[in-house]
Formats: C-alpha cells, sequence, structure tokens
C-alpha cells in the first residue's frame, strides 16, 4: 500500500501533471500570472493528458469568452461548407439576402466577412453600437448588419469587423435553416458532449455571434482537441480537415497574423519606425512634438513588440497607448512590423483575456478564461498567455 501511494504521489502534485517534455520555469510562471491576473480558469493538455488545470477556488461554471467566440463562429460556416449548404466561401452575401444584390454591397463575399475585408461600416469597440449599454440589447442584429453601409470597397482594406461577424449568424440560418444556436447545438454541443452553456442574445432571440458563447472552460478546451485532432473528437468526425487548413491560412494579403476568425502566432515579429512610417506621419502633419519625442526611436530595429513598448513607455510614460492613438490615430501605422513566416500557434482571443491556444507541433492546447465580478481592465487580462504557452 504504501508504494502504491507513493507512486501515486510521484505522478501528480496538486493539480498538475509533470511531464519530462514540459518546460517547467513556463508552467511555473503561467500559474504564478494565472493568480496575479485572477484567472476564473486554466487548462493546459498535451498529448491528450492534462498537465495543469486549475479553477483558483471557484465552481466551474459557464464563462463569456466574448470575441474568442468568433472562432467557433468559423466552424460553424465550415459545417455548412462541409454539408454542401453553402456553395463555397466566395459565394456572395446577396444570394443569401437579395436585398444586398446592390451597390458595391453586390460584391461583398462569406470570405470577406470570415476575414475581415467586407468593408461593413463598423466600430472595433463593439460597445458603441452593438452592446451600447448595460442591459440594453439591440432589436436584431442581423437586421442591424444589414442595414449598415460601406465604408470601405470590399476586399481593399483589413479591418477587425464585430458587425460582419454579426451578419455570419444570418448566414447561417439561412443556409441551414436553423437559428445559429439551434445549428451549433446539434452540429457540435451534441456530438462533443457539451451540455452546459449559454448565449447572448438580441432581442429577438438571435446569437449576438460576434460575441455570444457562455462555455464552460472544459468544454471550450474540447474545440481546441478538435482542431488539434483535424475535426476529430472521440474518434467522431465533426468537420473536415480541409476546413481547419483553410482557416489556418493567411486569410486576406494585409495582416499575416489572421487566418479565417482565427489569430496566427508568427515565430517572431520586429519592428521598425523605418522611413517609410516617418515620411507618412509627416505627410498626415502629426503633430511636431510628438515627433521630436519619437525622432530618437527612429530607425531603431526592435527583435520584438515588448522591448518596443518598453522604450514607448520611457518616451510618453504608463499613458503611451493612450498618446500614440490619440496622435496617430487609426489611419497611421506606429512601426513597420516584420513577422516570421513560420507560423507556431493558432489561437482565439476574446476580451478580458480569454484564449485557446493551439499549437500543432508541441500537440498542446491551453485555455485561459476570466469573467468575474471586479475585473480589473489594467491588470487581468494575462496578455503574455499566449507566449508562455508556446515556451511550454
Amino acid at each position: 500500500m504504501r508504494t502504491l501511494i507513493l507512486s501515486l504521489f510521484l505522478i501528480t502534485y496538486s493539480n498538475t501533471v509533470f511531464s519530462q517534455d514540459i518546460n517547467e520555469n513556463a508552467l511555473n510562471e503561467i500559474k504564478t500570472k494565472a493568480q496575479e491576473t485572477h484567472s476564473d480558469a486554466i487548462i493546459i493538455i498535451k498529448d491528450g493528458k492534462t498537465i495543469y488545470e486549475d479553477y483558483f477556488g471557484k465552481e466551474e461554471k459557464p464563462i463569456y469568452i466574448a470575441s474568442a467566440g468568433k472562432s467557433l463562429v468559423n466552424l460553424a460556416i465550415g459545417k455548412l461548407i462541409d454539408n454542401k449548404q453553402l456553395d463555397s466561401l466566395d459565394q456572395p452575401v446577396y444570394t443569401l439576402f437579395p436585398e444586398w444584390k446592390q451597390g458595391k454591397k453586390k460584391d461583398v463575399t462569406i470570405r470577406m466577412l470570415l476575414n475581415h475585408t467586407s468593408g461593413i461600416q463598423n466600430y472595433q469597440n463593439a460597445g458603441i453600437e452593438l452592446e451600447p449599454a448595460p442591459n440594453y440589447k439591440v432589436k436584431n442584429i442581423i437586421d442591424l448588419a444589414l442595414a449598415a453601409e460601406l465604408t470601405n470597397s470590399p476586399g481593399e482594406n483589413f479591418d477587425y469587423n464585430n458587425k460582419a461577424v454579426a451578419l455570419l449568424g444570418g448566414i447561417v440560418e439561412r443556409a441551414s435553416g436553423k437559428r445559429f444556436d439551434h445549428f451549433f447545438v446539434d452540429e457540435f454541443y451534441k456530438p462533443m458532449d457539451i451540455a452546459d452553456y449559454d448565449w447572448v442574445q438580441d432581442e429577438d432571440g438571435n446569437p449576438t455571434t460576434h460575441g455570444a458563447f457562455y462555455i464552460k472552460a472544459s468544454d471550450f478546451i474540447k474545440f481546441g482537441e478538435l482542431l488539434l485532432n483535424n475535426g476529430i473528437y472521440n474518434g467522431k468526425r465533426i468537420i473536415s480537415e480541409s476546413w481547419i487548413e483553410e482557416s489556418y491560412k493567411q486569410g486576406q494579403k494585409f495582416d499575416p497574423r489572421f487566418g479565417l476568425l482565427w489569430w496566427r502566432k508568427p515565430a517572431f515579429e520586429k519592428r521598425i519606425i523605418d522611413d517609410s512610417i516617418w515620411k507618412s506621419w509627416k505627410f498626415a502633419n502629426v503633430n511636431k512634438s510628438f515627433l521630436k519625442k519619437m525622432k530618437p526611436l527612429k530607425n531603431k530595429l526592435y527583435e520584438n513588440k515588448n522591448d518596443f513598448f518598453k522604450d514607448l513607455k520611457g518616451v510618453f510614460g504608463d499613458q503611451w497607448s493612450k498618446t500614440l492613438n490619440e496622435s496617430l490615430g487609426r489611419d497611421l501605422l506606429s512601426s513597420k512590423r516584420i513577422y516570421s513566416n513560420d507560423i507556431v500557434a493558432y489561437y482565439a482571443d476574446g476580451y478580458r483575456g480569454n484564449y485557446l491556444v493551439i499549437i500543432p507541433e508541441k500537440n498542446i492546447v491551453a485555455v485561459r478564461c476570466a469573467d468575474h465580478e471586479g475585473f480589473d481592465y489594467q491588470t487581468d487580462f494575462f496578455r503574455g498567455f499566449v507566449d508562455l504557452v508556446i515556451q511550454l
């Protein structure tokens, strides 16, 4: 009996299973940062085994994952393609909503809704228009998206677009004949044994697909396992491998970090304020005081974004991000970004630091969720979670 107890102790300690293939320093840092950022749940699975799982003394319950749910909306569109309920991603939206067969709207495709190039009028902050006040619901979010004008020509600009993703909920309903939540439950939740969930809905009952999902962390991570196993979960084919491959590709020509509602993590991201960036600032008549303060950083190559941010903080103080936004606006870049062609991880990313991370080469999936009362927007995001999981 004593030998058996000792063997079990060597295998597990608290909520951690140790593995020789895991970077224990990175794992310990994840644990520390998870506590510091008041996480509600973290789960890490490698080679099909849970190496770390913690709910920080709280009862596990469905958590609002915000924009991380956009990546699950991707799967719903993929299922329509698999079911031949859509012809292709390049099918125009007007084939499902005939009122869009006019002007430039007739050129908007389903792919453009997925890759953020639709040109639909948009506020990146969903709280301005789609979630305008506490306890207030939009009457019908699909109608709101359909009524929006185009502010850019389709396919000519990348702009992270909540309204476009909200419209994808309508695409699912028109193509399948089922409201988005009913379709998703039938195609994913039921075959993946997910039974405890909830939805954010508009007044008419439509899930607000730009941010609709309440799901347990232990169920959210099942989608990571689904993708890691090329569309198979628990021995069942849920979605095609070809759809996952399509989703992981760079989705448009403007930003290599973004696939089709999945983020892509390059092996490195260097930054530089080169002559082209500097000239764009001067041409736009950026404040001369700002230019003077930034000049010492000109043509300095930063090996990673954090070093760049550190220098910006040294120049402008803790409010450096606000200063950049006010000085450069939305149309000017703060630096040229140089990305590696090697993509090391794919991930879903939601407000409050809700993440689902997939690292195919290391056979790792990981989830971090936070949606607690008293959330501190300055400290609780756990912005380095994806990088730490990559280090495992």
